[in-house]
């Protein structure tokens, strides 16, 4: 079975559920670069840190790989060519939702998202990513 990997779009709203069923999902290196570089105060960062070393631990902590990098930057790549994503965009404006997106597929995770339009961008070149928005999920 497939197991849910949280999006970082889904903490400001969901973080009361995820602390209730933390020990359900999954979590991307990714996202807790996203959280931990964002305006929080000490303690929430020291919570973050906590559940790092615990998520490693259990082996729920989802570390992109060389090769994982490589067929991101090959996946925006494509949807460069495909002319679906602005060829003036940075290269990075897709690169930590795609990295999320990868890993969730190479580790048979879905991911939970409150950022649909990026991920139902990423499926078009990643067409076996299952994403769930979060609202369907948290209800």
């Amino acid at each position: 079975m497939e197991r849910p990997l949280l999006d970082t779009s889904v903490f400001s709203t969901y973080i009361k559920r995820i602390d209730e069923n933390f020990d359900s999902f999954h979590f991307s290196i990714v996202v807790f670069y996203e959280l931990m570089a964002s305006l929080i105060d000490e303690s929430t960062l020291q919570k973050y840190e906590n559940w790092l070393l615990g998520l490693h631990k259990a082996d729920r902590l989802l570390i992109p790989t060389r090769t994982d990098w490589i067929n991101t930057s090959k996946a925006i790549r494509r949807l460069r060519h495909l002319k679906l994503i602005n060829k003036n965009l940075p290269t990075t404006a897709l690169q930590n939702d795609a990295l999320i997106a990868r890993s969730a597929f190479m580790h048979g995770c879905f991911v939970i998202t409150d950022n649909i339009r990026d991920y139902h961008l990423l499926q078009k070149v990643m067409p076996k990513l299952e994403v769930i928005p979060a609202k369907e999920f948290f209800s």
